[in-house]
């Protein structure tokens, strides 16, 4: 693609493989109920307001505890949290040092310090990787430390500022339809992505040849 200089990818569902129905189905086993208002409800409240930076992990655990009957422990809060995190596709690390001769490399991901702690030491001790953010992208933006969340338009505005791209020299990769669409709106070049596919066909759909 002529005059591209950045990529910018959503994280889960795009690079790490994720399946948010796992969650779903162990949060329901802990509150002993199908996540179905009002509890579906107070659910997305509090996990909008951790991946938003507004509620620490702390009173995100606490928040679910008091949810529950009999309360369960911290652990099975966080193990059933991060159940939607399904690992890695090898071929994904190759591929950003592909990427990362040519272009500058972006992480966009609406996620908080829960996942983020989880995903990091995975890396860590599964794929010998203790240098993710470092090794593969120019910058990593977010949701929960930048207190705005996608398809907000504060966050594309907040990444567009800080990478000091001209909106035509970069594109953005997300598996979130609605998240593609709040990009595009701002003028953005976003390609949605079929959740945990192959992300060089993505690519190769977006005039990038890999």
């Amino acid at each position: 693609m002529k005059n591209l200089k950045a990529i910018i990818f959503d994280f889960g569902g795009v690079l790490l493989d994720l399946d948010i129905s796992k969650t779903k189905a162990a949060m329901s086993k802990l509150l002993n109920t199908e996540m179905v208002a009002p509890y579906k409800n107070k659910y997305r409240e509090i996990t909008l307001a951790l991946e938003k930076g507004e509620m620490l992990p702390e009173a995100f655990i606490f928040a679910i505890q008091s949810m529950c009957e009999p309360v369960p422990q911290g652990r099975e809060v966080v193990d059933a949290w991060n159940a939607m995190l399904c690992g890695w596709q090898q071929d994904r690390f190759i591929l950003l040092d592909e990427l990362k001769k040519d272009y500058n490399i972006y992480l966009l991901s609406n996620t908080n310090q829960i996942h983020l702690d989880y995903v990091l030491r995975e890396l860590k001790q599964v794929y010998q990787i203790d240098n993710f953010e470092d090794r593969f992208f120019d910058q990593c933006f977010y949701s929960h430390k930048m207190n705005a969340w996608k398809p907000e338009k504060e966050i594309y505005k907040q990444v567009e500022a800080a990478i000091g791209l001209e909106r035509s020299e970069f594109i953005f990769i997300d598996d979130n339809s609605n998240n593609v669409i709040g990009a595009k709106e701002l003028g953005w070049q976003a390609y949605l992505h079929p959740t945990n596919t192959d992300l060089r066909l993505t690519l190769n759909n977006a005039g990038i040849g890999i």
